[in-house]
């Protein structure tokens, strides 16, 4: 898979959203950036950070994915990727429904999914070297381009959906204590019931995430 290089970008969503449009790169591929001055949060939010942290996007033909994998499961599939992975150096990590990472009660890190037609373009960001007020960095030491490469390997013979799912339902339970948004909604996640294709029943309500 090639990989995409640059010192800063305002967004490596954006910048590899733009080359699938046009047809410009192969896929599979990615994009890296040292730094990123205006990046795609969830809800549109910009995710803006310093040097030394993770700002990355890839891009996957629907056939490079588990076949028995949701599409409405793909964030929780990748970001519970990267978990593993930086988990691996003894960091108490969690992924909060349906796409923040989390150490401790604060936000480390997260991601963005777009579909474009059967490509899938992925925007992840994580805090590895420094974090706004009130968000996390993960421990560790971790270098943006080691982790990129961890990650890229574990896609060559990705996991199921079904051994994901696994691991992640027996860790839902401390998304309980938080919000999430739906729409321009808060919804308490109190009641929530994790389903098998990555939506929640919210009392009668299924609720699906496709950031």
């Amino acid at each position: 898979m090639r990989i995409y290089s640059f010192k800063s970008l305002p967004s490596t969503q954006r910048w590899l959203i733009e080359r699938v449009e046009k047809r410009e790169v192969e896929i599979p591929c990615a994009v890296i950036a040292e730094a990123q001055t205006n990046g795609i949060g969830s809800r549109n939010n910009r995710w803006i950070g310093e040097p030394g942290n993770f700002f990355a996007s890839f891009a996957l033909g629907r056939k490079s994915l588990p076949q028995d994998l949701p599409l409405t499961a793909v964030s929780i599939y990748f970001m519970y990727l990267i978990k593993e992975i930086l988990a691996e150096k003894g960091a108490d990590l969690w992924l909060k429904w349906p796409n923040d990472l989390y150490v401790g009660d604060k936000k480390a890190g997260g991601c963005v999914t777009t579909k474009k037609g059967e490509i899938f373009i992925v925007g992840i960001g994580v805090n590895l070297r420094s974090a706004p007020p009130d968000f996390a960095v993960i421990p560790g030491r971790w270098r943006a381009q080691t982790l990129l490469e961890r990650f890229l390997g574990r896609l060559q013979t990705p996991p199921s959906w079904k051994q994901i799912f696994s691991n992640y339902s027996l860790e839902f339970g401390r998304s309980k204590s938080f919000y999430t948004h739906i729409g321009n909604q808060t919804a308490d996640l109190r009641g929530a019931v994790l389903q098998s294709d990555g939506s929640l029943m919210i009392g009668e309500k299924r609720v699906v995430s496709l950031r």
